[in-house]
């Protein structure tokens, strides 16, 4: 129960089923009040899903658990900390179609870009790369690569002026923030006892970087995924994430879960 673990759970064997598990064990057997845990997903479906499950299971008791997506998250950290991240107290949040046209805005400055009649989501795809990895960026001799080292700093001042943040944003600033500050990771840290990630394979850096953050020196954090790395490398999720883990949370204890063994749980 305590202390770092790996769940690999294939495709279809009920991933959320095995969290759902987990909670109401920890909660149960009184190893941890419900508002001492953190369950970190990728849909806010499989967040309900959970948070159901578990009341249905545990009743009242259940109430108080924190599960939500990475950008939900990262939104009520923001909104809690807006004074620390420099944000308006209502700053908003601005989906695709509206960093697209921030975008267009930006590429009227830069004729030569402009004319150049660049894919739109490539270049978006580009600067999102660049905000991540910064001078690290591997970058390749496309048009849209070079817009992005221009643009990618005028994006965020954009982004800045104008009192919002993207999908992004919302996770990149509360990782850096909790990398800077000593005090907002104490205080993060302090929250939760125990921190869940749902589909961990799916996690890019940014994500783990903030995964890290989170993690107290109880080191109790649990992923649950897929380690087939054919399927998913190619939607930006560092498959390294999952391959690594054991290497990256020593003393990790390493479960594989069958479809079999959940449907007789």
């Amino acid at each position: 129960d305590h202390g770092p673990l790996l769940i690999l759970a294939g495709a279809g064997s009920g991933k959320t089923t095995v969290l759902v598990s987990r909670t109401g064990r920890l909660i149960g057997e009184k190893l941890a009040p419900a508002e001492r845990i953190c369950v970190l997903t990728f849909t806010n479906k499989a967040a309900q899903e959970l948070k159901n499950r578990v009341a249905k299971k545990l009743g009242a008791a259940a109430k108080g658990v924190w599960a939500g997506t990475f950008h939900g998250f990262g939104l009520q950290f923001l909104k809690e900390h807006h004074k620390e991240a420099g944000l308006p107290q209502r700053f908003g949040v601005i989906d695709a179609g509206d960093a697209e046209a921030v975008l267009k805005d930006l590429l009227r400055d830069h004729r030569t870009y402009e004319k150049a009649q660049m894919n739109l989501q490539l270049l978006m795809s580009k600067i999102s790369y660049f905000r991540q990895n910064g001078r690290d960026s591997k970058l390749d001799q496309s048009i849209e690569s070079a817009a992005s080292i221009v643009l990618t700093p005028k994006y965020v001042s954009r982004l800045r002026n104008l009192g919002v943040v993207d999908f992004e944003e919302l996770l990149l600033r509360p990782m850096r923030m909790l990398c800077e500050s000593d005090v907002l990771r104490a205080k993060m840290q302090s929250r939760y006892d125990f921190v869940m990630v749902d589909e961990f394979q799916d996690t890019n850096a940014t994500q783990m970087q903030l995964i890290d953050q989170l993690i107290n020196e109880k080191r109790n954090i649990a992923v649950v995924g897929d380690d087939d790395q054919s399927i998913y490398g190619w939607r930006g999720a560092e498959i390294q994430n999952i391959l690594g883990f054991p290497k990256r949370y020593r003393d990790c204890n390493v479960i594989w879960v069958s479809l079999d063994a959940l449907q007789a749980a």
